[in-house]
């Protein structure tokens, strides 16, 4: 018993030195803001926002900022962590935002998340909408975690809905692997995959913006922004 709280004791105080070890929230945000260039979106037309979150909970920020754009409502990312010595930004996004790649739908308000507390990551659930014209649309549902730095996504379900008309339409759900589920087990896809899992909600803060009006603030201004999304 005594070796077994000793041992406990010591990931407990292992585990609050490398957090403490982060640097300060307000140097964070100071780093972030003075690589702006970096995250900021290229939106011709439109809107797109940022976030500051801290989605592995290791005590380094990360900023994210999103656009969706076109007819089809894709998604694009772009996504940096502070470094372990706090002195730059490192590139997390893996995923292609190439043009026809859509990434999550990331903008939103809170987003359900299973913690595994013994590989100590979070996986968050997030849905991709995206559509064909009017008559296909195209709906997924991806778990995303950042791993040793780096972007993950998981595909859990997808959900195809074809119109023949406007209002005749067929639906159809699959797994990851490809075999057929119901519209009732899409929805509840995450609890089948992370059910033993610890389960909550994480909320953001998006502020919005556009190319003209982000190309014109100050690095302080950027600040006040970031430090009223960070929620940290």
């Amino acid at each position: 018993m005594k070796k077994s709280f000793i041992f406990a004791l010591l990931c407990i105080l292992l585990f609050t030195a490398a957090v403490s070890a982060a640097p300060q929230v307000s140097e964070q945000i100071d780093l972030i803001a003075a690589n702006a260039e970096l995250w900021k979106q290229d939106v011709e037309f439109g809107l797109w926002g940022f976030t500051v979150t801290d989605l592995d909970h290791n005590g380094r920020l990360e900023i994210i900022s999103a656009s969706v754009q076109g007819t089809g409502f894709y998604t694009y990312i772009k996504a940096f962590e502070v470094n372990e010595e706090g002195s730059a930004l490192n590139d997390i996004y893996s995923g292609n935002n190439n043009k026809g790649n859509s990434a999550p739908d990331i903008m939103v308000s809170t987003v359900p998340f299973y913690f595994d507390k013994e590989s100590g990551i979070y996986h968050y659930i997030f849905d991709d909408y995206i559509r064909n014209g009017m008559a296909e649309n195209y709906q997924n549902k991806r778990a995303v975690s950042l791993t040793d730095g780096k972007w993950e996504e998981t595909p859990l379900a997808s959900m195809t809905t074809i119109y023949t008309d406007a209002e005749h339409y067929t639906i159809t759900c699959t797994d990851a692997d490809g075999a057929p589920i119901s519209e009732a087990e899409y929805d509840s896809i995450a609890d089948k995959v992370f059910g033993n899992l610890e389960q909550n909600e994480a909320e953001f803060d998006w502020q919005m913006t556009d190319n003209d009006e982000f190309s014109v603030l100050t690095t302080q201004q950027i600040k006040d922004k970031l430090n009223n999304v960070s929620n940290l």
